[in-house]
């Protein structure tokens, strides 16, 4: 069995073929029935009017029982009719036609029974190829006698003009049919070309040339917008994947100074026998190297949970303001130890609905940025402030700030500032903003970055405030 198509044009073409055959097969069967009804009516009109010719002949005598000369003359040239009237109690034919007698039809025609209503009845008789049509019109006489009017015609042009009908429609039904998927085929073959173009050059674009577009058609229809659907989804990709290269090389080399590094000291150490305070140094100076990659690792791993969509936030209400106090606490004995004063401004509760233990990185992160790139003497303040339905939480340094061309990347993964900045300081994994922004996008708000007109950087989170009253 040889396999059909599986294309979407012969699909659409079957279709089409197989609506038109149905439409067609239809509407011929209908046509049909209507010129049949239409020829069939017409032509009991004529046997109609020549039984109420017969009939008023009949009235000019007060019996039917004798005819006239003139009577009989008359209805001899009237075509195939018979009489038949009641005498004795009996039904007897009283009159044929010399048409009706030469009809081999004749003793059926008067052999058919008595009509039971005052109205007329119509019967049909085939023979011999022949299909005749009968009228029984009853009647009655001014004497009270009752009769019946038969006549009787041959459906020859009516048959002839039907089998014309069936003729044609056997020749047109399948004419249009295969015009219908001759025509078909090339209309959805027109219609289709597009998206057939459209597939070749989606094929052709391969991860290193997410940059080219398909062609607009030009018109706004289903072609048009599936075109920028398709060029949207390879912007998205091509988004994507710079990301994920950009991703790669940062932790590529991120990884590889802490690696470095640890080769560097295991070598130095196995060079030749060392005091015992050198090794050890050599072992803490590892144990730094393997903590800050432990950092990086773990950072990566929740960076990487979070764009799956795999941490789940606890959404309960969460005291702001006495997270802050808690946090500026903990990081008290670090800003001491630089000369830096850390002070918290959250002088009214403050209650957000979120994850207590996200809201705590959030914080932690911004401080450790903070103190980072404060310089002793300088001041890091951390406020909380309710703003109508929302929450502000901003922590300011006195620090060099921000080189404007940063301002719009210190959000990006692995992106550092120049590590001189941080006055000698262990550089960082450059992930903490990174996550910082994702802990607030999760949460529903914002974050953003901006320079101080006194100096210094400051970081500012929007959150939306819990519904419920803060009292």
């Amino acid at each position: 069995m040889i396999p059909l198509p599986r294309t979407l044009r012969f699909r659409l073409t079957a279709w089409y073929c197989a609506t038109m055959a149905l439409v067609m097969l239809l509407f011929g069967a209908l046509m049909y029935a209507i010129v049949d009804h239409r020829l069939m009516r017409h032509h009991d009109g004529m046997l109609r009017d020549k039984a109420t010719q017969v009939q008023f002949l009949l009235q000019d005598q007060e019996d039917c029982h004798i005819l006239t000369r003139e009577q009989i003359e008359t209805m001899d040239h009237m075509g195939q009719v018979l009489l038949v009237h009641e005498f004795n109690g009996q039904h007897a034919v009283y009159y044929q036609s010399p048409e009706m007698l030469a009809n081999p039809l004749a003793p059926k025609v008067s052999a058919l029974g008595w009509p039971d209503a005052p109205t007329a009845k119509f019967a049909t008789l085939r023979t011999h190829g022949t299909t005749w049509r009968i009228l029984s019109q009853p009647y009655q006489a001014r004497s009270g006698r009752r009769g019946v009017i038969r006549l009787m015609e041959d459906l020859e042009e009516v048959q002839e003009t039907l089998r014309h009908l069936r003729f044609a429609m056997l020749l047109l039904i399948p004419a249009g049919i295969v015009g219908s998927a001759l025509g078909g085929f090339w209309l959805s073959g027109r219609a289709l070309a597009p998206v057939d173009r459209i597939t070749r050059m989606a094929r052709d674009i391969g991860a290193n040339r997410l940059g080219q577009r398909l062609p607009h058609p030009g018109v706004d229809d289903e072609i048009g917008r599936l075109v920028n659907t398709l060029n949207h989804m390879f912007e998205r990709l091509e988004g994507s994947f710079q990301a994920m290269r950009r991703f790669t090389a940062d932790a590529s080399h991120e990884l590889r100074n802490p690696l470095a590094t640890m080769q560097n000291t295991i070598e130095v150490i196995l060079e030749r026998p060392r005091a015992v305070a050198e090794q050890r140094a050599a072992l803490e100076s590892l144990g730094e190297d393997v903590a800050r990659l432990r950092r990086i690792v773990g950072d990566l791993l929740l960076l990487a949970r979070a764009d799956n969509g795999r941490l789940d936030l606890e959404r309960e209400p969460v005291r702001l303001d006495s997270l802050a106090q808690a946090l500026a606490e903990t990081y008290q004995a670090r800003a001491q130890e630089q000369g830096v004063t850390l002070d918290v401004d959250a002088p009214a509760p403050v209650r957000v609905q979120g994850d207590e233990r996200w809201l705590y990185q959030l914080l932690g992160n911004l401080l450790d940025n903070a103190l980072k790139f404060t310089p002793p003497g300088g001041t890091v303040t951390v406020a909380v402030r309710p703003q109508a339905d929302t929450v502000w939480l901003t922590v300011r340094d006195t620090g060099p700030g921000i080189p404007e061309a940063s301002l719009e990347r210190v959000f990006e993964r692995f992106y550092q500032e120049d590590l001189s900045r941080t006055r000698g300081q262990k550089p960082g994994s450059g992930l903490g903003l990174a996550i910082a922004a994702w802990i607030v996008q999760a949460h529903g708000g914002r974050i953003s970055a901006a320079n101080q007109a006194e100096g210094g950087a400051l970081f500012t989170v929007v959150l939306p405030r819990r519904p419920e009253s803060d009292a």
